[in-house]
């Protein structure tokens, strides 16, 4: 399995047309978490980081941890030659903590890097994992950042859940999750998201979705 642009499909609609991503429309549409993120980049700029550098190092490692999650849910071999050594090293730490977890977890896997289109809401997105525990359904996504969960993850979640159930009418998700393994440490920790937050979350990625619309009306 070679590198390739994790969650940047070219999600079209039926009529041709490219539909929004589930990311981009939380990044462009809610500031809820951008604080946090402008102090991350004072804090490296003072320091003398490069925060550009940083950011594309920090998407380059989550990228790698992706495909080697997905290559280990699979049974696929991943090649690492496309990444700096560094990247690769950390991303194997914080692939250590996902071996853990799953070491440690009864979490069967269903499918891996399921790509969806919501014809309804016109956007795009790819969900990590789906699989059971305990029996139940749950939506997973994973993550390499050392903080959260943020809302903004909470309500990706949330949009993949409704855009999953949506193409399966049947199928009903008992719970989200979301686990975030350390890159420096190898640390996992694993957030269960309860459907009524899930819910609570559905209604905030629609209203997202009416925002982005309405903007062209100004």
């Amino acid at each position: 399995m070679k590198k390739r642009k994790l969650h940047g499909h070219n999600y079209l609609l039926k009529d041709g047309s490219r539909a929004k991503s589930v990311t981009t429309l939380i990044n462009s549409e809610l500031g809820w978490n951008k604080q946090s993120l402008i102090n991350w980049a004072k804090r490296l700029s003072s320091e003398g980081y490069d925060v550009d550098e940083e950011l594309r190092d920090a998407g380059q490692i989550g990228t790698l941890l992706h495909l080697l999650i997905e290559g280990h849910q699979t049974g696929q071999d991943v090649s690492t030659r496309d990444f700096t050594p560094n990247q690769e090293e950390k991303a194997l730490v914080a692939f250590g903590g996902y071996l853990e977890w799953i070491g440690k977890s009864n979490y069967k896997t269903l499918a891996s890097e399921v790509a969806l289109v919501n014809e309804e809401l016109r956007v795009g997105g790819t969900i990590d994992s789906i699989g059971k525990m305990d029996d139940e359904l749950i939506i997973t996504d994973f993550k390499s950042s050392k903080y959260g969960p943020y809302k903004e993850h909470i309500i990706q979640i949330a949009a993949y859940t409704y855009m999953y159930e949506s193409a399966q009418p049947k199928a009903k998700v008992s719970h989200g999750m979301i686990l975030r393994f350390g890159k420096e440490d190898g640390k996992f920790h694993q957030h269960k998201i309860s459907r009524d937050r899930l819910d609570a979350g559905i209604s905030v990625f629609k209203h997202i979705v009416a925002l982005y619309h309405l903007k062209d009306k100004v």
